[in-house]
């Protein structure tokens, strides 16, 4: 199905977004169908909706290793670096006056009247890593999520954040050029997993804080950005088990349930949470896994010559257990499947 710019911005008015308005947008853009004119007609639809008064932020995260295995030829440059997060994040960073920040995982691109004010700060210094997103929530600004199943991508780690649940020392790490032009290596905590998160929105959408609609043939999500993260905040806070997902082997909710005590909280535990020989082996299994992100080493070409437990513990175990439950005929759909993110729902 053929989808004109003119449609685009009828939807997204039909949504709530206005002249003036500041916006930040994730998408999937097939979702929408076929675009005329692809991801620039896109951009432009936005950009004749909200006007020269509005700003238009997307988020152009990048790749990040772990500690033990940082690639020195994969060097973050925010002038050239392709973002992980899809084609019309990469179409707007070409615009003419668009402005990437430049923090080394977790930039932001930005074009309109706040661009400036939404990016600056957010370098390598910075302490939260989701500044623009605050600074959004600031200006009175909005999120739209636009076919990717209710996945809030980026802003959803402010409210984990917020809501203290920070605490797994997963750290990542890449190396970028800061403003001297040398390259070195950033460390990062890893945000933690949000395969809930969607499982938040009904409650949401009953509480008015997030709005239903469609752009094109995309399901779509629309909120104001300071009401969104508040609300996810306050909701995490009250119940930390809420962004618990059932994979035993994930490693950012099986070591949150443990550092924070959750079991007595989670309705309906699994197994491996109700038994303490399975969480004294998850934990050991989560020990190993986490030594790759504990020290920095800079990848070379004799590292992968010896065998690395941490490694195996990371990428083995679960498809091993997996394997051995679908032989015996368990169910194997949530044991040693890891999580892992289109770049489309990246963060």
């Amino acid at each position: 199905m053929k989808i004109a710019k003119c449609q685009i911005a009828s939807d997204l008015r039909s949504l709530g977004l206005k002249e003036g308005s500041n916006v930040a947008v994730s998408l999937s853009l097939k979702s929408i169908g076929f675009v005329e004119g692809g991801p620039d007609a896109f951009i432009d639809a936005i950009l004749d909706v909200i006007g020269p008064e509005g700003t238009l932020m997307m988020n152009t995260y990048t790749r990040l290793f772990p500690l033990s295995d940082i690639d020195p030829q994969y060097v973050f440059d925010p002038k050239t670096t392709i973002p992980w997060t899809g084609i019309v994040p990469s179409t707007l960073m070409k615009r003419k006056n668009a402005i990437r920040s430049r923090h080394p995982a977790c930039s932001v691109v930005a074009l309109g009247k706040h661009a400036r004010f939404l990016t600056e700060g957010h370098d390598e210094h910075v302490e939260n890593e989701y500044l623009p997103y605050v600074k959004l929530a600031q200006t009175n600004g909005y999120y739209i999520s636009i076919g990717i199943n209710d996945n809030f991508v980026a802003i959803r780690h402010e409210a984990q954040r917020r809501a203290g649940l920070f605490v797994v020392p997963k750290f990542t790490g890449v190396m970028y050029k800061n403003q001297q032009g040398i390259t070195r290596p950033f460390i990062l905590r890893n945000a933690i997993c949000s395969v809930t998160q969607p499982q938040m929105v009904p409650q949401l959408v009953e509480k008015g804080i997030v709005k239903r609609g469609k752009v094109g043939m995309a399901s779509s999500t629309f909120s104001l950005a300071s009401e969104l993260i508040e609300a996810m905040t306050s909701l995490l806070t009250e119940d930390p088990t809420l962004n618990l997902c059932s994979n035993a082997f994930c490693l950012e909710c099986r070591e949150l349930e443990r550092r924070l005590n959750l079991y007595a909280k989670i309705r309906n535990p699994s197994f491996f949470q109700r038994n303490i020989v399975a969480r004294k082996i998850i934990e050991m299994r989560n020990k190993l896994v986490l030594r790759r992100y504990a020290f920095v080493r800079i990848r070379n070409s004799k590292q992968n010559e010896k065998p690395n437990l941490s490694l195996f513990a990371e990428r083995e175990i679960p498809n091993i257990v997996g394997s051995v439950s679908r032989i015996l005929g368990k169910s194997g759909s949530n044991v040693g499947k890891e999580r892992t993110d289109s770049s489309n729902e990246l963060s």
